[in-house]
Parts: structure tokens; sequence; C-alpha cells
């Protein structure tokens, strides 16, 4: 096996806690740590911290430019859930270039550091068949919040004016 630069401990340490153990991929942003329900000195943990730039010659996005103190380095680690890890690596890493993973990284500390302190937002779960009618701006379902929307839902609206089955703002 080729020599990795693998990051050390202390530096894992503070990239899972710069991320609050979040994927860093803003189409994810999952939470990747949950308490065991068995045992309560145990941890359910799906995070991994990869290289932006790959650890060795030969893996995705490697760059020979960097020292092995660089390639090592936080500056140089993203913090993503497993298959996000997973996905980044595929085709040589081509999808996803180190501009795009290094850009990931820093809006989602900046999401982190704007969410310090804060409730998580809760997902309201909508179903069921809503209509209405009227004049004016009307609309069946109107969506001003983080919403699921179940399979099977209705949305209709008639009227006279700026009619919308829903309304997303």
């Amino acid at each position: 096996m080729p020599n990795r630069d693998d990051f050390p401990k202390p530096i894992i340490d503070l990239i899972q806690k710069r991320a609050a153990f979040i994927c860093s991929n803003p189409d994810c942003r999952c939470l990747t740590i949950a308490p065991s329900k068995k045992d309560e000195r145990e941890l359910l943990y799906v995070g991994c911290v990869a290289h932006i730039t790959a650890a060795s010659v030969g893996g995705p996005r490697y760059n020979p430019a960097l020292t092995p103190e660089q390639r090592a380095d936080a500056s140089n680690g993203i913090f993503l859930c497993s298959t996000c890890a997973t996905m980044i690596d595929k085709n040589g890493g081509k999808d996803f270039p180190a501009e795009l993973l290094n850009e990931w990284k820093k809006k989602h500390e900046v999401w982190v550091g704007d969410n310090l302190n804060r409730k998580p937002m809760s997902i309201t779960e909508v179903d069921g068949t809503h209509e209405a009618l009227g004049v004016g701006d009307v609309a069946g379902l109107r969506i001003t919040k983080p919403v699921k929307i179940k399979p099977g839902t209705i949305s209709r609206a008639s009227g006279i004016g700026k009619i919308s089955g829903t309304s997303i703002e």
C-alpha cells in the first residue's frame, strides 16, 4: 500500500466539530451521530473526515504540489456523511473538484456558525386535500416554512386573479 498522508486524530476531531457532525454537502446536511439505543456508553456514527485532495498518489483530486503536511492539515479536510464521502470519490473525483469541496466546506462552516445556539428547524408534514376559491391571490396550499408534502396530497385553487394550486414563498 502506498504512503498516505492521513489526518492525525486531533485534526479529525477538529474537522468533525467545526462541521457540528453534520454533512457539509449542502444538498445533504444529514446528522451523522446519535446515541446508541442499546448502550448509553456507545454512539452510532456515520460521518467521515475526507480529504479534499487525496492523501496518496493516484487518489481522487491528488495534488502533487502539496507537501505531506499540507495533505494532512485541517485545511485539506471536509466532513461528510459516509454516503457523500463515497460519492465524491467516484469517477476519480471528476464530478466533485477540489474547488467545489472547498466551497462546500466554507459555506457549511458559515452555516454552522450562523445556527449556533438555535433550535433545529422543524419540518411540517402536509397531506390530504387543500382547496381554495376566491378573488385576488388564491392558493390551495401556501407554504412558508420547511414542509414535507406526503404522496397523494391534493392542492387546488380556483377563482379570479392570481391562482395557484400551491404557492411556495
